[in-house]
């Protein structure tokens, strides 16, 4: 009979253990497993003329996350997850709104919203699917600017100013147009101490001025301009189509589009986005365009 009882209480100890051991094995999988989550970009703009608003305040309630829109009016949120979340948006001289947006998938997606100085009613947000590696830029975009390592042309003062990317970039410090005369032809762009160093023979460097490297929604536009020994036309590139342009000399360059190695400096162009935004097929034409 002791046997008996003896085998029994073992056995429940046994089961007990068995049944620990699932629960933790559980416990460690559900810990380990990744939420789903999705991410999210903003553009907040005047209902009246279009006009990014910087300077705002977007708060995401279910994560108590604000963020503050940048000099182009965006925001971003990144790793939201998935559900009904509500967006709060206050800037200074427009009424508040509070917007419903559903994140149904684990993916990027982007949105407008738009202020005006009239209360609007809680209402839904639409939001559209973008490419996660765009997300990545427009979010990295909005970081460069907050940290002002270059200098940047903004779609606003672009469409103010009107003509083409020479005339917009005349002016700026430490760029150099040369050529053309009063004409935009045969008119290029140089960066101040935009120089390397070529050799004509065994033993004889020379060191010649050099063109920016040219890069078009984080595409490099030109093989041969990115070596820095041809000039690129910007001509094609008209203000009205642009969202921002950012000019980097030397060393300021951003290690994605080149770091310190790009002596001869760079230009990163970026279209304008949402329904006004051109097709890749609409980009300037350019015979090695979208080379990486």
């Amino acid at each position: 009979m002791n046997t008996f009882l003896s085998f029994v209480a073992e056995s429940l100890r046994s089961a007990a253990g068995a049944v620990a051991l699932t629960t933790l094995v559980v416990a460690n999988v559900a810990a380990h497993t990744p939420e789903r989550a999705a991410n999210l970009l903003g553009h907040v703009l005047d209902e009246m003329t279009g006009r990014p608003i910087p300077g705002a305040s977007v708060e995401l309630e279910s994560m108590s996350t604000t963020r503050v829109t940048s000099a182009l009016g965006s925001f971003a949120f990144s790793d939201v997850p998935l559900g009904v979340h509500f967006l709060r948006i206050e800037a200074v001289g427009y009424a508040e709104r509070r917007l419903q947006v559903r994140l149904s998938s684990d993916e990027s997606y982007e949105t407008e919203v738009h202020l005006s100085q009239q209360a609007v009613e809680l209402e839904g947000l639409e939001v559209t699917v973008m490419n996660r590696k765009t997300f990545n830029e427009m979010r990295d975009l909005d970081l460069r600017l907050e940290r002002g390592s270059g200098q940047f042309l903004l779609r606003t003062e672009m469409a103010q100013r009107g003509g083409n990317l020479i005339n917009l970039l005349q002016g700026l410090r430490g760029v150099r147009v040369h050529g053309g005369g009063g004409t935009t032809s045969g008119r290029s762009v140089q960066l101040r101490r935009a120089a390397h160093i070529t050799s004509s023979a065994p033993g004889v460097n020379t060191i010649t001025d050099c063109f920016p490297a040219i890069f078009v929604d984080g595409r490099r536009f030109s093989r041969r301009a990115s070596l820095g020994d041809q000039a690129t036309d910007l001509t094609e590139f008209h203000g009205s189509d642009l969202e921002a342009v950012e000019i980097y000399s030397g060393s300021s360059v951003p290690a994605m589009f080149g770091g310190g190695a790009a002596a001869c400096g760079a230009i990163l162009i970026w279209m304008r986005r949402g329904p006004a935004r051109r097709s890749p097929n609409d980009l300037p034409n350019e015979e090695t365009r979208g080379e990486r």
